[in-house]
């Protein structure tokens, strides 16, 4: 169970004599090979659970000597350097490929059998043997490996070469359409278990660079400009060049200058990440998806019971057997305890390098100034950032306690998303500065997990948000990213960026409970008060615009979905009557619109929150004319739906499964007309708006708020309502006045009496400041020429704004 010293001394001479006496090592190759292709025969033999470091004596004999370790390694060269599969067949393959996976999806998965019918200490028993092999398996595999680096400079070499083709030739596994087709396009890939040995192996490497910020900083992230490059020997990645990287540089930019050599932590940091996105990446995408399927499983299960059971059940039953014993391998695979620890330590220190690259400091605050693009931005392929996002999801979701376990290196990440998610200079994808708000959203301290109880509570996380010295910018950096979704002009997906706010809102919700986050808010919204005939609308109006817009459009499909719910429940008794495949048909299309009505029900009952939540510290720039009319016609038309004869039309059997509460809305919707309450400007947009408003408006509401118990409201909201009427009053006697307006005098594009007329500087054509300057904020060009436009270049008609004064004040002179 152990390299003796002696025979080893003995293989060394044996070696080095048959090379002396033939010339060359063709006869040592023969018999070594027998030997190892024995010892291959055992490995693969050897169950997961009982692998350990005895398993391998036998080899470990042939990786001191120089000449015997080079036929070791070119024993576990593939004759197909190109096929990934094969790789798995070759004794270092072996090795790796020990896992509680199977080497298909298609199974057989030999963990967790009927798993329904176990208790949780059952399966955390299996867990915890799974992953004692495992441990054993990246143990083996490092010494193994970690022998033929220090054997000699042609083995390194031939090792590295080995690694790096061996990743190339699975580039296929990290393709979408790979992981959309399943094992009819994964098959001549390595495995699941394979990719991720091979990864937590890596990881071993690095963990000793990872750990000293002085061995980061040699990481030359020009290697990957050069893997295109055959002449330079310590490049031994292929392909990596033609990655999408965090930035494209202009040919007039600056070029990176770099030719080599690239030294062994260079390498090694590059392989390991790329061993994660083409191993952790893809699995956790599975994991996710057999999490999904697994919930839709459990309520079709559920409605098959409500149905009577039956032999349906039965099948879904069984399904969801075979789904829960995948879930629970591929769980106790990815989460094996020194593989986090170490993917953690990879993540935060590649955070640190990456702030580095970009900002030349690892502590760069404050980084507004900051407007300088490095060019080797241009190097780092997007994989890395990714890799990180990915893992911080997988804590998140499935182990949130190791936040705290790891808590001294998550400043190191806080620091990258701050820096990375409100610059588009330095990463230009808009998904991936997404994406790093949903890191930031995972980061919060409230994320527990009821299955893995936490007794180490949430202090590191609590310190990012109440310690960390540049935690003010977080304010400036989530409405940056919010607002630069919709803006891009790339493809994001119209309904793809509300899923992308989704987290931003649960940050904005927990920091605004912080009194100094709060202030930071209103700090930027009286800046943008006094910024807002700025040459570029300020970052906080166009948040609220952003806000109110995406409020409309969820409310309203939401809406629409519910009613054609309505419609559908009404219809399906009638269904029985139709052919089988009709049937059918129509209950997919009930489904489906039942999932997007509890999509955008939730989606715009959290954006409503967030708006009641900013009126609730914020006034004045939210009721300035810019605003003021689309929030006050939003409010209006909502309540008057919600609580006027139309709202009857949404009511479908169970409200709650599709996430509607009209009554959480409305009084919602309520709360905010109170907190705007005291402005003039805004109750005389609610009384201005002739499509919603009218005097029976919040006579509904009071019905509806005593209805749903909240009496606490009405008194407010009846005082507002006597406000709004004064103003309405008043509204149609001035309507009533200026109806006789001059054409000259009227906004062509509201049709509304302008009091201060501007004119447009490319089209000549004048309008109310209020009405440009409400379109500029969507849509930066003339409305009537579609030349660019910016509200500094808008042009002040004194004249005209003078003769409507005159005109104006000569008919009130005459009432």
């Amino acid at each position: 169970y152990e390299v003796q010293d002696g025979m080893l001394c003995l293989l060394d001479k044996f070696a080095n004599k048959i090379k002396e006496d033939e010339g060359n090592t063709r006869i040592l190759e023969e018999i070594v090979q027998n030997i190892l292709n024995s010892a291959k025969e055992k490995i693969s033999e050897t169950s997961t659970i009982i692998f350990s470091s005895s398993t391998v004596v036998p080899i470990l004999y042939f990786l001191k000597n120089p000449i015997l370790a080079k036929i070791f390694i070119q024993h576990s060269y593939p004759r197909q350097l190109t096929s990934g599969q094969s790789y798995e067949e070759t004794l270092l393959g072996k090795i790796l490929a020990k896992s509680c996976l199977p080497q298909s999806d298609l199974g057989p998965w030999d963990f967790f059998q009927q798993p329904s019918g176990q208790p949780a200490s059952v399966h955390s028993r299996t867990e915890a043997q799974i992953w004692a092999g495992l441990e054993s398996v990246h143990s083996v595999a490092h010494m193994v490996f970690n022998s033929l680096f220090r054997c000699s400079e042609e083995v390194k070499n031939l090792t590295l070469t080995w690694l790096g083709e061996c990743l190339s030739a699975n580039k296929g596994r990290g393709k979408m359409w790979t992981t959309q087709m399943g094992p009819l396009l994964s098959g001549g890939y390595a495995s699941d278990g394979f990719m991720l040995n091979l990864g937590s192996m890596l990881l071993r490497f690095c963990s000793p660079i990872t750990e000293d910020p002085k061995k980061m900083n040699k990481i030359d992230a020009s290697y990957c400009d050069k893997s295109s490059s055959t002449n330079i020997p310590s490049v031994h990645m292929k392909d990596l060049h033609t990655e999408t990287c965090l930035i494209t540089l202009e040919e007039n930019d600056q070029q990176v200058n770099s030719s080599g050599p690239y030294n062994f932590p260079t390498e090694i940091f590059f392989m390991a990440h790329k061993a994660l996105d083409l191993g952790f990446r893809t699995v956790q995408e599975k994991f996710t998806k057999l999490n999904q399927e697994l919930n839709r499983l459990q309520s079709a299960y559920r409605d098959a019971n409500e149905g009577g059971g039956g032999q349906v059940a039965e099948e879904i039953q069984t399904r969801m057997e075979e789904s829960m014993s995948k879930f629970l391998s591929i769980k106790a695979a990815l989460l094996e305890p020194a593989t986090m620890e170490k993917q953690t330590s990879l993540v935060a220190a590649t955070s640190s390098w990456l702030v580095k690259l970009a900002t030349g400091s690892t502590c760069p605050w404050p980084i507004e100034p900051l407007k300088d693009v490095p060019p080797v931005l241009s190097c780092v392929p997007e994989f890395i950032v990714e890799n990180v996002c990915e893992h911080i999801l997988l804590v998140r979701r499935f182990n949130p306690a190791h936040f705290e376990q790891s808590g001294h290196r998550l400043p190191e990440i806080f620091d990258m998303i701050l820096v990375f998610m409100g610059k588009p200079i330095w990463l230009k994808n808009p998904h991936l500065r997404a994406r790093l708000a949903e890191n930031l959203e995972c980061l919060l301290p409230y994320h527990e997990n009821q299955s893995m109880p936490n007794i180490l509570g949430n202090f590191h996380r609590q310190a990012l948000f109440q310690d960390h010295p540049a935690r003010l910018h977080l304010c400036v950096a989530i409405l940056h990213v919010f607002v630069s979704i919709e803006e891009t002009g790339q493809s994001v997906q119209f309904e793809q960026k509300f899923s992308y706010r989704r987290p931003m809102y649960d940050v904005i919700k927990y920091i605004w409970t912080l009194d100094e986050f709060k202030a930071k808010f209103r700090e930027m919204a009286e800046m943008a008060e006094q910024q807002i005939e700025s040459e570029n609308p300020p970052l906080f109006l166009r948040f609220i615009n952003l806000l109110v817009n995406d409020a409309i459009f969820l409310l309203d499909e939401g809406l629409n979905y519910m009613r054609t719910l309505q419609e559908h429940e009404a219809e399906r008794d009638s269904w029985r009557n139709l052919s089988t495949q009709e049937r059918s048909e129509n209950e997919r299309q009930y489904i489906h619109t039942g999932q997007l009505a509890r999509y955008h029900n939730l989606m715009g009952r959290e954006t409503i929150d967030v708006l009641e939540l900013m009126t609730s510290g914020i006034q004045a720039i939210i009721t300035h004319p810019t605003m003021t009319d689309r929030l006050a016609a939003m409010l209006n038309y909502f309540l008057k739906t919600l609580t006027g004869p139309e709202r009857k039309s949404f009511k479908v059997k169970n409200l709650e499964k599709y996430s509607f509460n009209p009554g959480e809305v409305v009084a919602k919707i309520c709360q905010i007309y109170i907190n705007l309450g005291e402005s003039t400007n805004f109750l005389s947009s609610v009384s201005a708006d002739g499509r919603s408003y009218s005097p029976e408006l919040f006579g509904w509401t009071e019905a509806v708020l005593l209805k749903i118990g909240r009496a606490d409201l009405v008194s407010t909201v009846m005082e507002i309502a006597r406000k709004v009427a004064e103003s309405s009053t008043q509204q149609a006697e001035e309507d009533e006045m200026f109806a006789d307006a001059p054409d000259e005098f009227l906004c062509p594009i509201m049709s509304i009496l302008m009091v201060d007329p501007v004119m447009l500087p490319s089209s000549k054509k004048t309008v109310d400041r209020s009405t440009i300057s409400r379109h500029l904020l969507s849509d930066q060009s003339d409305p009537f020429n579609r030349s660019p436009l910016t509200m500094d270049q808008v042009q002040p008609d004194e004249a005209l704004k003078s003769r409507i004064s005159e005109w104006m004040n000569s008919k009130k002179g005459k009432r």
